[in-house]
C-alpha cells in the first residue's frame, strides 16, 4: 500500500499545526434523511468567528473540504455544522459516518465576514447547502432584532427542517429551469413588502446558475450590485467549489 499521500496529508497538518486543531464530535442529529447537524468540541479560545467563514475538514489522507458553520462558542471550544449528504463523493459518506466521540482535524476559520449588521432588511436564497450559513444569518438578524426574508429550494426530503431550526422562510421545490419558482415568489412579493426590501440586502448562495439566475432577477427589479453578496458552493459536473 502507497503511505504517500497520508505523508503528504500528516506533513501538512504539522506545517499549518497553528491553525488545525483536533475536535470530537459531542452530538449529531438527522434533521431528515440528507441534512445532519452536529456539535463538535475542542480548545480554540482564541479564535474570533465572523460569520460566513468556513473550516477546512480533512475527511482522508488527501480529501479535505470546506464547511460553514452554523453556530461557533470559542469560549466554550464548541461550534455545530448543519451538513447536506449528498451521497456523491467521500465528504459526503465521510459526514454520514461520524458519530458521537469520533475525532476529526478541523482547520480553522479563514474567510471574510458575511454578515452585514447594519442592514435592517436582510434577504436570503438558496438551498441545502446554504442551510447552515443562513441559520447563522438568521440567529444574528433576530439577536439584533432586524428583519429577513428567504426563500429555500429544497428536494422534498428536507421540506420540514426549516421548521424546525425556526426559519421562517418560503419554500420552493427545485426545477429545471434554475431559480423558476423562487423568481416567481419574488415577483409576486406585495408591492409593500417589496418597497422595504428593494433596499435591504441579499446573500445568494448555493448553486452556481441558480445564482446567477436569481441575480438577474433582482437587477431587473433595481436591487444594486453593492447591495447582493453571491457564493457559490456548487455548480453542476464540478467538486468543491
Amino acid at each position: 500500500m502507497n503511505s504517500m499521500p497520508k505523508i503528504i496529508g500528516d506533513f501538512m497538518e504539522l506545517a499549518f499545526s497553528s491553525k488545525i486543531c483536533k475536535v470530537k464530535v459531542e452530538a449529531t442529529q438527522m434533521l431528515s434523511e440528507n441534512i445532519k447537524m452536529i456539535r463538535f468540541k475542542g480548545h480554540f479560545p482564541h479564535i474570533n468567528f465572523k460569520i460566513g467563514q468556513a473550516v477546512i475538514i480533512r475527511i482522508d489522507d488527501t480529501n479535505y473540504r470546506n464547511y460553514t458553520p452554523s453556530k461557533w462558542n470559542s469560549e466554550e471550544g464548541t461550534f455545530e455544522v448543519i451538513f447536506h449528504i449528498h451521497k456523491n463523493g467521500p465528504g459526503s459518506q465521510f459526514v454520514e459516518n461520524l458519530k458521537t466521540n469520533d475525532q476529526i482535524t478541523v482547520g480553522m476559520p479563514r474567510g471574510f465576514e458575511v454578515f452585514k449588521k447594519e442592514e435592517k432588511y436582510q434577504f436570503f436564497y438558496g438551498d441545502e447547502t446554504c442551510i447552515s450559513v443562513f441559520k447563522s444569518l438568521k440567529d444574528e438578524i433576530d439577536f439584533n432584532e432586524n428583519n429577513y426574508l428567504g426563500i429555500l429550494e429544497l428536494d422534498p426530503v428536507s421540506m420540514k427542517v426549516p421548521d424546525k431550526l425556526g426559519f421562517s422562510v418560503d419554500i420552493v421545490p427545485k426545477s429545471i429551469n434554475k431559480a423558476e419558482f423562487a423568481i416567481d415568489i419574488l415577483n409576486k412579493l406585495d408591492s409593500k413588502i417589496w418597497d422595504l426590501w428593494q433596499h435591504g440586502y441579499f446573500y445568494l448562495m448555493g448553486n452556481a446558475k441558480s445564482i446567477q439566475a436569481f441575480r438577474k432577477a433582482l437587477k431587473e427589479k433595481g436591487v444594486p450590485n453593492k447591495k447582493i453578496y453571491t457564493q457559490a458552493y456548487w455548480a453542476e459536473g464540478k467538486i468543491g467549489l
